[in-house]
């Protein structure tokens, strides 16, 4: 754990908790979300679910409508908006996966074009009304190749500062905004502009700090909940709602209200500012409202509804950038850090004292955390190096240290604020990074750095940020009134020094995971520990666990029990390291190895074998205690890791093995090796014990090399078939599966023959044959249940997008069939599709050509630029099973596929899930909006023959 005297205190709200609480009347200060009034540009309409009966609406109806709130209150919807509109409504408030924020173009009756926005509120369905703007086909052309121009800006940025500067340059040219600022908030709640592009003869506000009063905590909870708002004109006058009497008791929460009229206290701030019209975008880390881009505009400016739309993409595109960025640059920065710890580390190795290492030229261990000087005392020695306080000052602070007998680390950038006997002391400890190294700070390192006096500029006295009216506003709420003086001010800091970063403490930490080793290991046996441990973690090496298994089964016979080992590896680690670096990689298998340590017996031995893969050799066992060990190690590796200050969740494969009479050390780590390959091949984060059977997969996969070619020729594959269903629950279609069962050897999964036809070039053979059979039979059910609409879903390699024979084989059986197009879905994996291979590109663009349907499968696994999705003709994406599994307890899983469903929903794509198991997962997959779902709880994989029975309902999902 690590005490921090700069702990950060922000709003934070998880927007996928079910029972995410809307209410604001708690707060101190006026419940905006229940302002009873909207904007007047547009009028708002709200309507009872069940009938859709107007039960409130906007008092300026008769400006845009022609009908006064008096004649609609009661009425049906349709009398507002005609038959027509309202049953394309309610064709799209039918559909789960539909969103509110996409514009419909209506024509109410006898009046213009209007863009048509909805939200519920309960029960209750809430229509905005916008005049739609007469674009031409062009316009819309030019909007998206602008998004896409801004896109592949931030998408392409090398860093945070760099991703803010050219937010802010690709908003302003998107919108035409007089200003726009990246405003960033930090721990104390008060903002920054720290970036920005406004005209030129407008003042810069670039760099001025604004305070958290400034942006109250009720719409800071609005910004969370509605990503994006507009104010069309600060200067309009508010339309309030009218309602029907029995109504009228509950006011209508527009939370979510793009129309919503807001605050008087915002207007008026807005209005002492000079602004005339605002556009605000919120910017997250996870859950977290890390900032907002804020656009100012001197005059009243609207923007339509496909303008929203394109910022919201935008918004949602700089947040996940947002955070791989910060995390490049922290693993960045580590890294460098790190070389400094190796060679202190590797100093310290070959010392006599430890101290004196520390001390001694080269290297210094105030390089490692930026300080400017360091007090460590290691085994009764003390040494200091560079600038730190007096010795009894020094004493003083570990003594206010020692209260805490947890002895955990801490971190402080104002140490006099928390211990004023610190203040004089401030020129070399304004703060301090405090590492014990044995309870009570016996042993101990601590970093100070001295004070930093800067100057900070704020856009007017934060000291004087607002001021309370002696009045009362509704329910007894304060009313506050804005500050009138936004003149830039400037104010000295005293007392702090420059933060620690994140990376600093990190680095500190690793120190001390060496240093009390190193304490009692001492130079003499240095090299023997080297030889035969694992420098990364400290685990035993290869080396060292077979001599180990070597004693243990020379032991076994008079031993009671038996001798296993258990063979570990993480599954996914590779995109850890490609993702977040190869820091973050190290860090995660030092945590990993540290949990295994704790979860095994203290007569267990763990060790790392190379890359991901973990021993832990378990003495004195029975097979039921050996596969009960290796389920507590699965069970505890599906919690998240700590990685760079997010979460990651790599779980783990096991495979054990369990010695015989006659087994050697290399034999029990070569099963153990099997079976743990075994678990990869059956979908990973399981276990597998080791069979006699396993020692024939050598010879299996030879055999399936020889027969793989002769039972393609014979027709000896077949396909099985799994449903894919709306998340409503309709039959979408099926996902074409293949299948061999080879005689004497059961059914053979595509996991086994797939790479081997990839190897042996008889790939394109075994796609066409699938499509040719499964086509085949979807033309049959499709005639047998024409309401049904059904369509197949084909994976295709990689190797053949670029086949012309493929695109021959599609044309083909469509024509022979006589199928549409649209009832063909290709499925290619996400690596397969970012490429500029041109000759892979045409094959894509044919595919588009033709009509038929392309999805990316086990999205969110590769690690690729965004932009390619803006750039290829994708029409699903298919969320890898590993982020489903645990939904909705893994909140890290929940955090992606929140993440994958909202970009794709904004491109216009569907997405789809697949590996759904549980009726929870299901469930969250519901709420998150998902479009399409398969796995074992809505249909497993069945031959043809099964298929019609299922179609007839004699086969239950």
């Amino acid at each position: 754990m690590i005490r921090s005297g700069d702990d950060p205190v922000a709003d934070v709200v998880d927007l996928l908790a079910p029972t995410l609480p809307a209410d604001l009347t708690t707060c101190d200060r006026e419940p905006i979300h229940l302002s009873e009034a909207i904007q007047p540009h547009g009028v708002l309409l709200a309507a009872r679910g069940s009938d859709l009966s107007v039960v409130r609406v906007s008092a300026n109806s008769a400006d845009h409508l022609g009908l006064a709130p008096a004649a609609l209150l009661g009425s049906p919807l349709s009398v507002a908006l005609g038959s027509e509109v309202v049953g394309r409504l309610r064709s799209v408030l039918e559909d789960p996966a539909s969103s509110g924020t996409d514009p419909v173009v209506c024509h109410p009756p006898g009046r213009g074009a209007y863009e048509l926005t909805w939200f519920r509120v309960g029960e209750t369905v809430v229509v905005e009304l916008e005049p739609a703007a007469d674009h031409e086909p062009v316009f819309v052309s030019l909007l998206f190749s602008d998004l896409r121009q801004a896109m592949t800006a931030i998408d392409t940025a090398t860093g945070v500062t760099e991703l803010c500067d050219r937010a802010a340059t690709a908003m302003k040219e998107l919108t035409s905004y007089d200003r726009v600022m990246v405003y960033r908030f930090h721990a104390d709640e008060h903002g920054e502009v720290v970036a920005e592009q406004c005209e030129p003869d407008q003042e810069a506000f670039l760099g001025l700090h604004y305070p958290a009063s400034d942006i109250p905590r009720q719409a800071r909870t609005l910004y969370l909940l509605n990503h994006l708002r507009v104010i069309a004109d600060v200067g309009y006058a508010p339309s309030p709602l009218v309602c029907t009497a029995d109504d009228a008791a509950e006011p209508l929460d527009l939370s979510q209200s793009g129309l919503r009229s807001v605050s008087p206290l915002h207007v008026a701030y807005l209005q002492n500012m000079g602004v005339g019209a605002t556009l605000a975008v919120s910017l997250f880390r996870g859950t977290r409202l890390w900032g907002m881009v804020v656009c100012h505009h001197r005059t009243p400016k609207r923007i339509d509804a496909q303008m929203r739309a394109a910022c919201r993409v935008l918004g949602q595109l700089f947040s996940l950038q947002l955070v791989a960025l910060e995390h490049l640059e922290h693993h960045a920065y580590r890294l460098q850090l790190a070389e400094v710890e190796t060679a202190l580390v590797a100093r310290m190795t070959t010392a006599s004292s430890l101290s004196d290492a520390l001390a001694a030229p080269g290297p210094s261990p105030v390089d490692l955390t930026g300080a400017d000087g360091m007090v460590a005392r290691l085994d009764g020695q003390t040494v200091t190096v560079g600038a730190v306080p007096p010795p009894d000052a020094v004493e003083r602070l570990l003594d206010e240290l020692r209260v805490d007998e947890d002895a955990a680390m801490f971190v402080c950038h104002d140490l006099a604020g928390r211990f004023p006997a610190m203040a004089p002391h401030r020129g070399v400890a304004a703060g301090v990074i405090a590492l014990p190294l044995s309870a009570h700070y016996v042993d101990h390192v601590l970093w100070f750095r001295g004070e930093t006096v800067h100057e900070d500029r704020w856009g007017g006295d934060p000291d004087k940020a607002m001021t309370r009216s002696p009045a009362s506003g509704p329910d007894g709420l304060e009313v506050l009134t804005p500050r009138l003086s936004f003149d830039s001010y400037r104010r000295q800091v005293h007392g702090q020094c420059r933060p620690w970063h994140s990376a600093e403490v990190a680095a500190a930490a690793a120190l001390a995971v060496g240093i009390p080793d190193l304490l009692l290991t001492r130079a003499r046996d240095h090299f023997a520990h080297l030889a035969m441990h694992d420098q990364l973690t400290g685990l035993p090496n290869r080396a060292l666990l077979l001599d180990h298994t070597s004693l243990a089964l020379a032991r076994e016979p008079r031993e009671p029990g038996g001798t296993a080992l258990l063979f570990i590896d993480l599954d996914r680690f590779k995109l850890v390291n490609d993702s977040l670096g190869h820091d973050a990689g190290d860090d995660l298998l030092r945590q990993a190895a540290a949990r295994l340590v704790v979860l095994n017996r203290a007569t267990d031995t763990v060790a790392r074998i190379g890359g991901d893969e973990f021993i832990v050799l378990c003495e004195r066992v029975t097979p039921a205690l050996a596969a009960q060990i290796a389920d507590r190690i699965v069970v505890a590796f599906q919690q998240p890791f700590v990685l760079g200050g997010g979460e990651a969740v790599v779980t783990a494969s096991i495979g054990w093995a369990l010695a015989g009479r006659d087994t050697s050390s290399a034999e029990l780590l070569r099963d153990a090796d099997t079976a743990m390959y075994r678990v990869k091949r059956s979908g990973r984060n399981a276990v597998t014990p080791f069979t006699a059977e396993m020692r024939d997969l050598k010879v299996r996969r030879t055999e399936i090399e020889v027969g793989l070619r002769p039972a393609l020729e014979d027709r000896e594959l077949v396909l099985h078939y799994q449903p894919l269903h709306s998340i409503d629950g309709r039959l979408c279609g099926f996902e074409a599966l293949a299948r061999w069962p080879l005689p004497g050897r059961g059914m053979v999964p595509p996991a086994e023959f797939i790479p081997v036809a990839e190897a042996v070039g008889v790939i394109g053979h075994l796609t066409a044959w699938a499509l040719d059979e499964g086509l085949g039979d979807l033309a049959t059910w499709r005639q047998q249940h024409p309401d049904l609409d059904l369509a197949l879903s084909v994976n295709v390699t990689a190797a053949e997008m670029a086949s012309d024979e493929l695109l021959d084989s599609i044309d083909a059986s469509l024509a022979r069939l006589r199928l549409p197009p649209s009832a063909l879905c290709i499925e290619l994996t996400e690596g397969a599709l970012v490429t500029d291979d041109d000759q892979k590109l045409a094959f894509l663009t044919a595919l588009r050509e033709r009509g038929v349907r392309l999805s990316i499968d086990d999205f969110g696994t590769g690690f690729s630029a965004l932009s390619y999705l803006t750039q290829l003709p994708v029409d699903e994406l298919k969320i890898d099973r590993s982020f489903i599994t645990g939904l909705p307890t893994v909140k890290a899983n929940v955090v992606v596929v929140a993440a994958i469903v909202s970009l794709g929903h904004q491109l216009g794509l569907q997405v789809l899930a697949e590996g759904v198991e549980t009726v929870e997962e299901l469930a969250t997959l519901r709420r998150l909006g998902c479009d399409l779902v398969q796995g074992y709880l809505l249909g497993r994989p069945m031959p043809a023959r099964d298929v019609g029975r299922y179609l007839e309902g004699l086969v239950p999902v």
